[in-house]
């Protein structure tokens, strides 16, 4: 980890932790919700989705301070993603980064309710912080992480959709459930500084779809069946992460961002052992 990411990750999080105890003192009487929310929000996730609206403010030269409100929305929006996709009605898992899930840890109904708190959160936020920019960021988010974005794709991974038989579709498929969500990283810092549409293109799902790769590998004892190893094998799936990854250093090179904070945090997720 580049010492430029641990400025980032402690710059997010000591951010988070102020707001959510403001919003706790505002709410007063629900405790144990924000206790699950908090939990996962707080429980040492890697904050790639920040670090890059961080990097991507820096290539658009704003500054940090501006996308911090978005960086957390974001977030926000991801936490809640994974508290549900945990419940039993959906993956049914015990554990998440080496720790109970939130409704092993709480009562199932809090947890649910922690995640719907996360993503309405994440759209209040927006509005109140960007009272100029609110509607087009959260018009972003909304469509990224909704039916048309991470939700699509998640009932394609549950198989209430067409049957993944190809690679093409199941890189459709984590281009919608990931990558879409990874790509309003860079979108949204483009919308602050100005520009009506998504200044990076396709740069933020190429990045999104090498995340989700560089995640195969590392769960490489997982059975799914939505890996990109049980179409490509191990070394495919390596060769794939080192096609997409000169892809994007193409795109960089393109922006005239070769050697900018972007291409550290596609070196960041290239390393990464976690």
């Amino acid at each position: 980890m580049t010492p430029k990411i641990k400025v980032y990750q402690d710059t997010f999080n000591n951010f988070a932790k102020k707001y959510f105890a403001q919003r706790r003192a505002e709410a007063g009487d629900v405790e144990k919700l924000f206790d699950s929310m908090e939990y996962s929000l707080f429980n040492g996730g890697k904050r790639f989705r920040p670090c890059l609206s961080f990097a991507a403010a820096e290539a658009l030269d704003v500054s940090h301070e501006y996308v911090l409100g978005f960086a957390l929305a974001l977030e926000c929006v991801h936490t809640y993603s994974l508290i549900h996709d945990d419940l039993p009605c959906m993956d049914d898992d015990d554990e998440r980064r080496g720790l109970p899930t939130n409704h092993k840890k709480f009562p199932e109904e809090i947890a649910l309710l922690a995640g719907d708190s996360l993503l309405t959160e994440a759209f209040y936020i927006l509005a109140t912080m960007y009272p100029e920019r609110g509607a087009k960021l959260i018009e972003g988010l909304s469509n990224a992480s909704g039916p048309m974005g991470m939700v699509r794709g998640q009932v394609l991974d549950l198989n209430h959709g067409s049957p993944v038989r190809e690679l093409s579709q199941l890189i459709h498929l984590h281009e919608l459930k990931t990558g879409q969500l990874i790509s309003q990283a860079l979108g949204g810092p483009a919308v602050i500084a100005g520009y009506k549409a998504n200044h990076f293109g396709d740069l933020g799902l190429l990045i999104g779809l090498a995340f989700q790769v560089k995640d195969d590998l590392l769960d490489e004892e997982d059975d799914d069946e939505m890996s990109f190893l049980k179409f490509l094998g191990v070394q495919g799936t390596k060769d794939y992460l080192e096609s997409l990854t000169e892809k994007i250093h193409l795109q960089l090179a393109q922006l005239n961002l070769r050697d900018s904070a972007l291409d550290s945090m596609v070196r960041f997720n290239l390393e990464r052992d976690l």
